[in-house]
This record gives structure tokens, C-alpha cells and sequence, in this order.
């Protein structure tokens, strides 16, 4: 076994400890003495951000105020490929598409060489076959894109840009007989006037009922009584058709005839009988009958939201208790820019992934609210937007959109911006602006496979376009991502990429638990001993995944950033009870927003996003529902509920910001030890004396603000803090996150929530001031000097 000793701050000497004032009493000398100094660790703190997601009902998730927008566009096909080789007339692919897709690249495809001596060539698929390579000492078969003309030879695993538009398809929903019946279809070119795009949608009530269901959300998340709206155009194909909108079985049904040419229809309906209790979910259908309704561009929306943005009442809420620096909405590839900024009724869907068929009724993907609507709710709550760029860019697109974030509103796609609502160029509205090319292009699983491409050349050029346009400020600033646990690759990444201002990993928590690991952790004490010294230890131990990663990034010259934390116990051969014992539990969550303020302190990060505000479990695989990755419960006006990582992260961002000071603890301070697997490639060990409080002090002008940890499983602890100058008034904010248990969490099965945030005015706080931190709690205080 190895014991490492965690230095963790500098310690007083001895002289400050025998240094106590009288009137301390007996057990005061057993505290520790937490000093608040001037030093300046980090500069300019970003409080933590949270990672946004979409908005599906079935995940618990109420953002948008409309519930439903459907506009059946097309949909652009985009993947990123590479792979063993690539000749003068082609290149070979890792990843072998269904044929379906091959279909589709081989008869409507095209190509864009992303790196080597033929980048920037674009063509015409030519063709998608097989081709020998030698791999792992034998000739093995892979997928071969076929140019329309020679090229240079270029490098293995060269990037290539494949695509296809098919916007005239339209798109729908499977024809699955609920979602929609079997026999409606896509219209093309027959359309509203001055709507976007070319699809429509054809309800064949002349083959008898024909309907089309529209989802809203569960009345456990958001209130389902009121006034809805369903505003849609139709207009008669065939027969005297009646168009019935229906709510479920808790609201009026409407009728109306459509005319013969295109009308637009707004309908209230109310809805006032949706009992509380249950899961009561309410779906909106719209059912013709008597002949053909071409219906296009539906809204579905209830009154009573009042700020002005896209998004509900419930979510701001949530979001300005948060108070997050920043806001992040993940994509991968598939789409274009011109989509990502769009709204949704403005916008076609999108597609990297696998495709069995392709067509108006395969798989396809759209988003909830477009990057404009983002930056709008960024800007009402004054944090920071990161909504990633898809990873399937050209870099002509990455010119336009640096003219949408800055250029004046009657240039180029300043005027689009302009058109959208926001005159005022977004660099002169954000302190910061991030930019990510897709979500994991390391990842090859599942539909991230094809995402993007992180290899040499595409990253780098489309950087240097970013930051060679006349709109380019230093605002904007370019994150490329890596693998958290894999330096080898991140190492790669960052020397193809150069011109990065971040570069951003997503360092997850106990991502694997096992049987071997429990038949030592069998207590819950030793569990969360261990569960408290794994990110400590991955950050300052040199075997560890962060301080390897920071290494590179200094040797780099280049600042970490983190897109996404949180546990991730969806690996390994333990049960289930135990994972969700750690990540709902306030061990949990104290575990998490110490790791952040860890490393924010340890490796100089200031930009870190949470992952996420919704998604109540994830089905690992053989598993069970491991309750990850959501923080947000319930966001309904009164049944507000969230779990303690989103707790312990919202009491941080009560004081982050302006800078991280050092401060330093005596001597005495309480430690701990903790035994399990740390390091993949080792066995067993016990990590030594790990301090069992940890602080983190900030100062913003008079401004200050201290966060305490305690992580001791069973004991309170002392603290005697010390700081320069006076409190005003002697007085400050104290805010507490407190439990009975380290194990103790706000899951619905718990009743009422068992993990509660505690706030008070403290008077007669001043220097040497007397605290008392409850075992596995998290204490926050904030004040100004005089």
C-alpha cells in the first residue's frame, strides 16, 4: 500500500496556535484555525454553470413555454469519418454505416477532405464500397468513400466531411398508429404563405380517422389546468373535412372546417380537471375526418408565463435560484449553423447517426429552442452561453456565424441576428462567449460516432477563421474537448489545435463501481471516505486523470475548462443500491461541488459546467435506473425539488466569484483515511491524513465570501476563522447545507426532502469568530469589509 500525505494548504506554525486569545474556551483549542489571507489564486472566478438539456417529457423535463412546434421539414445528413487510410481516390472509415446509409451517401452525398495535403477538396460521392487495409498485422475489410476525382494521398485518420440534403423529404414521426395514423404522409410544396421551408403534413381523413397526438408534460412537473393554445395553418386537400382539436380527457374539444386555401387557426381550450397526485400526462390531437387536411407549423402552448424569453416561469425560476455563470446545451453533429441559430419553426431536422433507411419517417433529430433563443435566456439571467456548434461544420459557416455574434445589424448575418430580435451585437452583450465544436468527438459510441472529428487540421482551421474575422473579439473564446481520463489522446488533441483559448474535459465521478470494491467499502463511513478521497486524489496525485490533464494543459500554455461533472456510476458489476446511495445523497452532493471548487483551485479552471439540470435516471446497461444525470427534481412553482448536488452547487454560487484567495489552516486540523481502488492499474491502497475540512475563500472588491466542507462521515467540527478588517455591522449571511445522514437524500420515494438548505443573518460576526460544522455539511458565508 501507498500512503500519500495530501498537502493541502500551508499550515500556521505552532506560535499561531499557542497564540489564542483568552477567552477562546477549552474545546475552541481543538478548532481549526481557517486564516482568509490577500493571496490571489485564481483571478476572475466564473460561478459554476449547468448544462441545460432538452426538453423530452419523459425525463421530467418543463422548459419551453411552447410544448410542441412542428414545422415537418427535412433533414440534413452530416458525419465526420476517418480511418486507416486515404488514397488518391478515396478513403476508408472505422465506422461501416447501415446500408441504408450508404444508400443515401453513395446516390445523394458529397465530400469535404477535413485534413492532410487535399484538404478543402470537395466533391461528389462517387460511390461506397469495400476496401482491404492491413490493420493489426492482417488485411482487414472497411467501409471505402469513393471520390469523384484524384486527389492527394493524405495521412491515416485524416478527416472527411460527408453529407447530404434532403430537405425536400420532409420529416414525421414514425408511423407507429398512436403518435400518428398509419396512412398520413408528407405533402411537398404546397405550403403557407411565409412560412419556412417546403413539407407539410397530409391528415388522410379521407381513409377514415386520421390523427396526429402532441405531447406536453407531466402535471407532477409543470401545471396542466389553464388556458392552452393550439395555433397551427391548414387548409382542405380533398372531401369537407372537420378538424378536431382534442385535450386528452380533461379539456373541450374544438372543431373547425378548413377553408381551401391556407388559414391560420388559433384555438383555446381549456383544461380544468387534471387531479393532482399521479403522473398525469396531458397529450393535445388533432383528428380529421370526412377528407385530406394539409396541416403545417403547429404551436402548442398555456397562458400564464410572463417573462420574455422562450422559456416557462417554472424553469427561469429554477434557474435564478441556481444562478449559474454559464449555460450550456450540447449537440454533436448532423446540422448546419444557419439551423442552430434558428428557431424551431425556422429550422429542418438533423442527422449523424447510423441509418437503417432514410426518409421523411426514419430517425431524425430537432431541438427544443434554437441558440438564438439561448443567448436570449443568457442574457436575461446575465450568465454566459455555451451552446455547442454541431461538430459538421464547413469553415464558411464558422465565418458566418462570428458575423451573427458581432457584426453591425445590417451586415451579413448581423441583419439575421437583427431579424431575430437582438439589434446589439452579442460580443458587446456577454463577458463571454464559448464556442464548442460538437459533444465528444473522441466518443464513438451511439450517436456520437460521427459527431465531429478531432484530428489534425479541422479544429485548428476553423479556430483560425474565428479569430481572423473582422467580428472576432477576444470574448469569444474556442474550447476543444478531449477524454478526462485519457492524457494520451488529450495530448494529441491539443497539439492539433493550438489556437484554442480552453481545452475541456469531463471529468466524472466514480464512473465504475464493483463487487470488489463493496467487500472493502461495507460500511456506509468507508464508502463515503472513499467516495470523498477519489477526486481529491485524481487531482493531486500524479497518477490521477486531472493531474495529468493539467499538466498537459501547462505545458501547453493553455486553461482547462469543464463541460460536463457529475458521478457516473453506470459502469462495473456492483448493484444498484449502492450507486444511487452516492449520487442522490448529500455525501453526493458535497462530494461534487467540492471537486469543483477543488479543481478550480488546484488547476486554475474557471469555466465548469454541471451536468444537468433535468433527467431523472439513466438505464445503465445489466444495471438498473442509476439516478444520474439531473439535479432538478421538480421545478413546479410549489412542488419545487432538488437534489443535493444541485444544492450544494447553488449555495457555491452564492459567493464564487471575483477571485479565489488562498486561505491557510493550522496545524490540528482533522484528517482521514481512506482505503479502496484508486489508480485502474494498481491494487488496493489506503489514502492518508486527507484533511477533513476544506475552505475556499473569494474577495470581490469589499466583497467576501467563504465556503466550509466538512467531509468527516460522523463527527462535527470546529472552525476559528480569521480574516483582515471588519465585517459591516458584524454582520453576515450564512447559508447551510445539512443532513441526519450521509446518505440522507430528496428523491421522491424519501417523502419529505431529507437533505435542506438553511440560511440566517449572523450578528456579531467578525474575526475569530467561533463555527460549528455538522458532520458531512457544507457552510457558506457571505459579507462585506468595512
Amino acid at each position: 500500500m501507498q500512503n500519500i500525505r495530501f498537502i493541502i494548504v500551508k499550515m500556521l506554525c505552532l506560535a499561531t496556535l499557542i497564540a489564542v486569545p483568552p477567552r477562546i474556551m477549552a474545546d475552541q483549542l481543538e478548532a481549526t484555525i481557517v486564516e482568509m489571507t490577500d493571496t490571489v489564486l485564481v483571478k476572475d472566478t466564473v460561478r459554476f454553470g449547468i448544462n441545460l438539456g432538452g426538453d423530452t417529457y419523459y425525463s421530467g423535463a418543463v422548459l419551453t413555454k411552447k410544448r410542441a412546434q412542428e414545422n415537418f421539414e427535412g433533414t440534413t445528413y452530416r458525419q465526420c469519418h476517418f480511418g486507416p487510410s486515404q488514397d488518391e481516390n478515396g478513403a476508408t472509415s472505422w465506422f461501416r454505416q447501415p446500408q441504408g446509409g450508404q444508400d443515401l451517401m453513395a446516390e445523394h452525398g458529397t465530400y469535404t477532405i477535413l485534413s492532410g495535403p487535399a484538404k478543402g477538396t470537395h466533391g461528389k460521392i462517387k460511390a461506397i464500397s469495400t476496401k482491404k487495409v492491413m490493420h493489426e498485422g492482417k488485411m482487414q475489410d472497411f467501409m471505402y468513400i469513393e471520390f469523384d476525382k484524384k486527389v492527394k494521398p493524405g495521412p491515416p485518420n485524416g478527416g472527411l466531411l460527408v453529407e447530404a440534403f434532403r430537405l425536400k423529404d420532409g420529416q414525421f414521426r414514425s408511423l407507429d398508429g398512436f403518435w400518428t395514423s398509419k396512412n398520413n404522409e408528407i405533402s411537398i410544396g404546397d405550403i403557407p404563405p411565409g412560412v419556412f421551408g417546403c413539407a407539410a403534413m397530409n391528415l388522410k381523413g379521407s381513409a377514415g380517422k386520421a390523427h396526429y397526438h402532441l405531447s406536453t408534460h407531466y402535471h407532477r412537473y409543470g401545471a396542466l389546468n389553464g388556458r392552452w393554445h393550439v395555433r397551427f395553418w391548414a387548409k382542405t386537400k380533398t372531401g369537407a373535412p372537420k378538424l378536431a382539436i382534442e385535450a386528452s380527457q380533461w379539456g373541450q374539444t374544438k372543431t373547425v372546417e378548413p377553408e381551401p386555401q391556407w388559414s391560420q387557426y388559433d384555438e383555446m381550450i381549456i383544461v380544468d380537471n387534471v387531479p393532482e397526485g399521479g403522473n398525469q400526462h396531458l397529450f393535445f390531437k388533432l383528428e380529421a375526418t370526412g377528407g385530406d387536411v394539409l396541416v403545417d407549423n403547429i404551436e402548442l402552448w398555456m397562458e400564464g408565463d410572463t417573462n420574455p424569453t422562450a422559456f416557462r416561469d417554472d424553469l427561469i425560476a429554477t434557474l435564478k435560484k441556481f444562478n449559474p455563470g454559464m449555460i450550456r446545451y450540447l449537440q454533436t453533429g448532423g446540422s448546419t449553423i444557419d439551423n442552430t441559430i434558428a428557431p424551431p419553426l425556422q429550422s429542418h431536422s438533423y442527422s449523424n447517426r447510423k441509418a437503417q433507411t432514410y426518409g421523411p419517417y426514419a430517425s431524425h433529430q430537432t431541438d427544443p429552442y434554437g441558440l438564438h433563443e439561448m443567448y436570449e435566456l443568457c442574457a436575461y439571467l446575465g450568465c454566459e452561453p455555451w451552446y455547442c456548434l454541431p461538430g459538421t461544420l464547413h469553415r464558411e459557416e464558422l465565418a458566418n456565424f462570428m458575423e451573427y455574434l458581432g457584426a453591425p445589424a445590417n451586415v451579413g448575418y448581423g441583419k439575421k441576428r437583427a431579424e431575430l430580435g437582438q439589434v446589439k451585437p452579442w460580443t458587446e452583450v456577454f463577458e463571454h462567449i464559448h464556442i464548442e465544436f460538437g459533444n465528444e468527438a473522441w466518443n464513438n459510441a451511439a450517436y456520437y460516432q460521427c459527431g465531429g472529428y478531432n484530428g489534425p487540421d479541422y479544429w485548428k482551421d476553423l479556430i483560425d477563421v474565428g479569430k481572423s474575422s473582422p467580428y472576432y473579439t477576444p470574448n469569444v473564446l474556442f474550447h476543444t474537448a478531449g477524454q478526462a481520463a485519457w492524457s494520451g489522446r488529450n495530448a494529441g488533441i491539443l497539439e492539433n489545435a493550438p489556437n484554442a483559448d480552453r481545452f475541456s474535459v469531463a471529468p466524472y465521478l466514480i464512473s465504475s463501481l464493483n463487487e470488489k470494491d463493496l467487500k472493502i467499502l461495507d460500511t456506509d463511513e468507508k464508502l463515503f471516505k472513499w467516495v470523498f478521497a477519489k477526486p481529491i486524489w485524481r487531482s493531486q496525485d500524479s497518477r490521477g486523470a486531472m493531474y495529468q490533464n493539467d499538466d498537459l494543459a501547462r505545458k501547453a500554455g493553455i486553461e482547462l475548462s469543464i463541460y460536463e461533472v457529475n458521478h457516473h456510476t453506470t459502469h462495473g458489476d456492483a448493484p444498484l443500491e449502492p450507486r444511487n446511495k452516492i449520487v442522490t445523497s448529500i455525501g453526493g452532493g458535497i462530494n461534487v461541488a467540492n471537486n469543483m471548487l477543488l479543481m478550480m483551485r488546484e488547476h486554475h479552471l474557471r469555466a465548469q459546467c454541471l451536468f444537468s439540470l433535468i433527467q431523472h435516471g439513466y438505464r445503465a446497461h445489466g444495471i438498473g435506473e442509476v439516478r444520474l444525470w439531473g439535479t432538478a427534481l421538480n421545478m413546479r412553482k410549489g412542488y419545487e425539488r432538488y437534489r443535493p448536488t444541485f444544492l450544494a452547487c447553488m449555495l457555491a454560487n452564492n459567493v464564487i466569484g471575483g477571485d479565489l484567495i488562498e486561505t491557510i489552516h493550522s496545524k490540528n486540523e482533522p484528517t482521514f483515511n481512506a482505503t479502496g481502488y484508486f489508480s485502474s492499474r494498481d491494487g488496493v491502497e489506503t489514502i492518508s491524513d486527507i484533511p477533513a475540512i476544506w475552505s475556499y475563500g473569494f474577495a470581490q472588491g469589499n466583497k467576501r465570501g467563504l465556503i466550509l466542507i466538512n467531509l468527516d462521515v460522523s463527527t462535527p467540527r470546529s472552525v476559528i476563522l480569521r480574516f483582515e478588517g471588519n465585517a459591516r455591522n458584524s454582520k453576515a449571511t450564512s447559508w447551510a447545507l445539512t443532513a441526519e445522514t450521509v446518505t440522507a437524500n430528496n428523491e421522491f420515494e424519501a417523502g419529505q426532502p431529507q437533505v435542506e438548505v438553511t440560511s440566517n443573518v449572523l450578528n456579531g460576526f467578525s474575526n475569530g469568530i467561533h463555527l460549528t460544522l455538522p458532520p458531512h455539511s457544507m457552510r457558506v458565508f457571505s459579507w462585506e469589509t468595512e
